[in-house]
């Protein structure tokens, strides 16, 4: 029985066995890196693609463990083998895609039927001339012929070793290209926006935050505008050993200015001198191993530093944030909030890079869209900083302008805004009637009272003369108890009633000092003048000339100049 069942389900495992080991259909394959069909090897002393195929035929090579292979920072050059089936009559063209820009050499070796077909080679040691402008990665056009094609793959960087490869059809290639190019160009567009923005405020306001905050943006472009590919691509397609440099040294530069904008933007320097110091003396040092290391030809070398000075940057950027906001500085809430999304951001790139997290899209670009909203929260950040300075200077001018007992103007401010009075909106002459008020024996009311009551007396007038103006009028301290209204566009019998109304009000008022009962009184002094025939001077001497009348008369009473 069992002998029966054996060979009942023979056929079904053999054909089982042989679905699972054949190669993927050329015309399934998703537009998705291909890993989960690849074997890899490392490679400890250099092969010959004789010797690796024939490593790749033995079973040598291993599954790889993920959809994008990721080994991390120095490994070792690694060889990737990938078979498809083309199930056709006819070839089929197909992009071969690795799309990781920073790979110093790439050799692929095309087998069809056990015989090597084709060879390409590409990588950052070649020049980019007659690269593809739509991707970032290495692009390479295969054509398949019918039945099973093995690529044989040799990768080498001491960059981070990552291989996203994809087989794409043309349209699955141009909608990819097409996504990518979208993203980036919206990427890189809103941060010259921010670049150009913060500039020009600098120009405008010469604050130095702004100029510094730029060029950190601007460092972190030129970083990224490398590390994709862009650069070699549609800058500097013949300058290969740039490109080979160019990596850790924008990684550094863009940390410098980065310490640079925080130290500024955080006042590390008054609030927190011995890491400020600190950050000096790291820089100096991170830039002379650099040059170092430039000068001696250790590639391997500058990357180590540049990322060991990516995590130092990071630690430095929170540290100066949380000590700044301990210290209840309001910039630093922004800028620890800001710091977050690049952080995090920076944080996923690193571990997808180094293979201790998937690699994909998101995990990869996770620095980008970080940066983005960092940029945008410390543009905010910045921007805040403008109106608190901004209303700071509103308060000292209003400081600078106002009697800070009434709350009126003072007579700087009087003397400012007056000479607008003698035009109406339409720009049209107008007459100004001028009263100048006294309260009466307010020396007598200090020496009984004490001067804390007539500071209350003051008060208490000067809030009746505001509530008694009509729009576009002023009231101001003159000085001591001496007080001075502007009426524009108004006659002088109007501004005698407006007085005689004050009066009014001030007879029929008492205010109370302990048990006591005071009663205020003043003398007004009223004249009115027009353009051409007078001046603010002229016009407030008559007016004081009629309230030395009026005082004269016995006080308590309005006189009009004539």
């Amino acid at each position: 029985m069992r002998k029966q069942l054996l060979l009942l389900f023979l056929p079904l495992l053999l054909l089982l066995s042989i679905s699972v080991g054949a190669a993927p259909d050329l015309n399934r394959l998703p537009a998705e890196p291909l890993g989960r069909w690849m074997q890899l090897y490392s490679e400890e002393s250099h092969l010959s693609v004789e010797e690796a195929y024939q490593l790749w035929q033995t079973g040598e090579f291993v599954p790889a463990k993920s959809a994008t292979p990721a080994l991390g920072l120095n490994a070792d050059p690694v060889w990737l083998a990938l078979t498809v089936d083309n199930t056709e009559l006819e070839p089929l063209q197909r992009h071969l895609l690795i799309d990781t820009s920073w790979l110093d050499a790439i050799h692929i070796f095309v087998f069809h039927q056990g015989q090597k077909v084709q060879t390409l080679t590409r990588g950052d040691n070649y020049p980019a001339q007659g690269r593809n402008l739509l991707v970032t990665g290495w692009e390479s056009s295969l054509d398949l012929a019918p039945g099973q094609t093995t690529l044989l793959m040799r990768l080498s960087t001491p960059d981070p070793w990552v291989a996203p490869v994809y087989l794409l059809d043309q349209q699955g290639f141009e909608d990819f290209a097409r996504m990518r190019l979208f993203t980036y160009g919206l990427g890189y567009g809103f941060l010259l926006a921010l670049i150009f923005y913060n500039a020009a405020l600098y120009l405008g306001i010469k604050d130095g935050r702004h100029l510094v905050y730029a060029l950190y943006l601007a460092s972190f472009a030129a970083m990224n505008f490398s590390t994709t590919g862009h650069g070699l691509v549609w800058l500097w397609p013949e300058a290969v050993e740039w490109q080979r440099w160019a990596q850790p040294l924008l990684m550094i530069l863009f940390a410098s200015c980065g310490l640079f904008f925080a130290m500024y933007f955080l006042d590390i320097r008054q609030y927190w001198t011995s890491v400020y110091r600190l950050v000096l003396a790291i820089l100096a040092s991170v830039w002379s191993a650099l040059v170092l290391t430039i000068m001696t030809g250790n590639q391997a070398a500058a990357l180590l530093i540049a990322f060991s000075f990516m995590v130092v940057f990071t630690v430095l950027m929170l540290s100066m944030g949380w000590y700044r906001y301990r210290q209840g500085s309001v910039s630093a809430r922004f800028y620890l909030i800001a710091m977050l999304g690049g952080t995090l951001g920076t944080l996923f790139t690193t571990l997808s890079t180094s293979g201790w997290i998937p690699f994909n899209e998101f995990t990869f670009r996770a620095v980008e869209l970080g940066m983005l909203i960092e940029a945008t929260l410390l543009a905010l950040a910045l921007a805040s900083r403008i109106r608190r300075s901004q209303q700071k200077q509103l308060q000292a001018e209003q400081a600078a302008n106002t009697d800070a007992l009434t709350a009126l103007f003072n007579r700087r401010a009087l003397y400012y805004w007056a000479e607008e009075l003698w035009k109406d909106p339409a720009g049209q002459l107008r007459p100004v009637t001028v009263l100048v008020m006294d309260i009466d024996f307010f020396k007598r009311c200090n020496d009984a009272h004490g001067h804390a009551f007539g500071d209350k007396v003051l008060q208490w007038i000067a809030g009746l003369l505001t509530d008694s103006l009509n729009e576009g009028a002023l009231a101001a301290r003159w000085g001591g108890e001496e007080f001075i209204l502007l009426l524009p566009g108004q006659h002088l019998v109007e501004g005698q009633q407006l007085a005689e109304n004050l009066l009014q009000q001030l007879r029929e008022k008492t205010l109370s000092c302990g048990e006591e009962k005071v009663r205020i009184t003043a003398s007004i002094g009223v004249a009115e003048g027009s353009p051409g025939s007078s001046d603010l001077d002229e016009l407030i001497h008559l007016a004081d000339q009629a309230l030395y009348q009026a005082k004269q008369e016995g006080r308590n009473r309005v006189v009009c100049a004539r």
